[in-house]
């Protein structure tokens, strides 16, 4: 099928924010991936939404309230609420992209934390597999913790554009953001909460109660969490078996982890494998 014909992929995700039951004040509303479409436009006055959006290929413009640019193939961008949202493909070689539209103070709150709420454009910066999964949860409501998964999925989307727009002067750090980043670096380790509040120079109540204040949750369950979404990568491009994947990981053994897998994802690692490879594969 010619991608010009193609209507969007929409997903409602009211489902999902149902399941969130108001840890934070943040909205789930929509997610999707929009093809090419030289007669794409969207102008939101005085948005009340947050729209992230990756560019998977062509280009488009923005105008973000006074600011005005370009996203092209490979970026991300981010269009905090307050201002008008105006966007449009390029005639010539519209845009490909995926996104989630959001709302809700978190938002603001995610964007000071991670000192990015100045930033908007984020050149080079993929996306792409945080909003695919995304998709997938909007797809699975019923999946378990499918709410507190997307909000930890938007907490990572936010980690990686800080990461992408640090700059050598900006060397201040929140607590939160020091626990974040040594759970980047030591996800296939056991780590504890003594380990992540030294990272942070806090007492391990401090750290649990400021990781908690900013993130949304406690800090080993994101970590878990983020060992998890490990687990699936591992299980969907490698042929890895679940007992290697299991010791990688660091969990006790591929019983225990087999069983976590299946409370916390809904299927058993070697069903997932079989699922994951039935479906078409996402390029990027």
């Amino acid at each position: 099928m010619n991608n010009k014909q193609k209507k969007e992929r929409l997903f409602q995700m009211k489902a999902v924010d149902d399941t969130l039951q108001c840890v934070v004040d943040l909205q789930f509303h929509m997610c999707g991936t929009t093809y090419p479409n030289r007669n794409y436009s969207i102008n939101r006055p005085h948005s009340n939404i947050c729209c992230i959006e990756y560019i998977k290929s062509g280009t488009g413009h923005v105008r973000y309230g006074k600011n005005e640019f370009s996203p092209a193939s490979g970026d991300t961008y981010m269009l905090l609420p307050g201002v008008d949202h105006i966007y449009h493909s390029d005639r010539r070689d519209p845009w490909e992209k995926i996104w989630v539209n959001l709302s809700g103070s978190y938002l603001q709150h995610l964007a000071e934390m991670f000192g990015i709420g100045n930033v908007y454009h984020f050149r080079g910066l993929d996306t792409s597999d945080l909003l695919m999964k995304l998709q997938y949860y909007a797809e699975h409501p019923d999946l378990p913790d499918c709410g507190e998964k997307c909000l930890s999925i938007i907490t990572q989307i936010f980690f990686r554009m800080s990461l992408s727009t640090v700059k050598k002067e900006q060397t201040k750090q929140t607590s939160a953001q020091l626990m974040l980043a040594y759970i980047e670096q030591h996800k296939t380790d056991p780590i504890s909460l003594e380990q992540l509040a030294a990272a942070c120079k806090k007492s391990p109540s401090q750290a649990e109660r400021l990781f908690r204040a900013e993130t949304g949750m406690p800090p080993y369950r994101y970590f878990l969490n983020r060992k998890l979404d490990l687990a699936c990568q591992l299980l969907r491009e490698t042929g890895m078996s679940v007992r290697d994947i299991a010791a990688y990981l660091s969990f006790e053994d591929e019983f225990y982890f087999s069983g976590l897998f299946r409370r916390k994802i809904g299927v058993s690692p070697t069903q997932y494998r079989k699922q994951v490879q039935k479906l078409p594969p996402i390029t990027n």
